[in-house]
């Protein structure tokens, strides 16, 4: 099993300097919500709302932070819907096995709909 490990971190390591790297900030693509048309406003403010609230979390950072590709599902989806189906549950993922799972998702989903949290 060594042998097998240190192959594929060989190939592993071979294969990352081939290629160049970015970070990619989620407002770096903020312009395909446009798409939206007249929800644009409504799904950036949504999702810079929701961003912020995860890199504040004390057990995540600016890596867990979600792309506006979520955020074109509001075409066909209410605010309320996306959340359910789609946030939710990958915020849920994040913070699996976390202390205060279920007050940080309420924190995360008070950020996303605007409400101003009195914690």
């Amino acid at each position: 099993m060594n042998d097998i490990d240190r192959s594929v971190d060989t190939f592993d390591f071979a294969m990352r300097r081939r290629f160049r790297f970015l970070n990619i900030d989620p407002k770096d693509c903020s312009s395909m919500l446009g798409e939206l048309k007249e929800k644009t406003a409504e799904a950036n403010m949504r999702m810079n709302r929701l961003n912020k609230a995860i890199i504040e979390h004390p057990e995540l950072n600016e890596n867990y932070q979600i792309g506006p590709a979520y955020f074109l599902e509001l075409a066909t989806l209410s605010p309320e819907q996306l959340w359910q189906d789609y946030l939710e549950p990958l915020l849920k993922e994040y913070l699996r096995g976390t202390v205060d799972e279920d007050q940080a998702i309420e924190r995360f989903h008070e950020a996303y709909e605007g409400v101003a949290s009195e914690n």
